[in-house]
């Protein structure tokens, strides 16, 4: 993915086409998980912690990803995989408690 924004080195133009491709896919799924989720119905004390643990996993997600750049920097990619995944997962959580409705 680096390689769509210049930070990497040069790939063919049929390697850009599908990055830029699969970043395209990767919105319109976002989307169309959001407008999945618009069905559900959420009470508001449930979207009122989903919200406040919003703020905890923020501070969470700065942790790892201090921890997976500093492993990146040894050469381990682990620890930066892990925060991308725990931040893409927290994403998809509170995008379903914004998107659903109130009970």
């Amino acid at each position: 993915m680096l390689a769509v924004f210049g930070s990497a080195e040069a790939q063919s133009l049929t390697t850009n086409l599908i990055y830029i491709g699969a970043i395209l896919l990767s919105i319109y799924i976002f989307i169309k998980f959001c407008g999945w989720a618009k069905g559900f119905k959420l009470s508001g004390s449930v979207k009122k912690a989903i919200f406040i643990l919003t703020g905890v996993a923020l501070i969470v997600c700065n942790v790892l990803y201090s921890m997976g750049n500093a492993g990146i920097k040894e050469g381990n990619w682990d620890g930066a995989l892990l925060a991308l995944a725990v931040a893409i997962i927290w994403v998809f959580v509170f995008a379903f408690a914004l998107m659903a409705e109130n009970k």
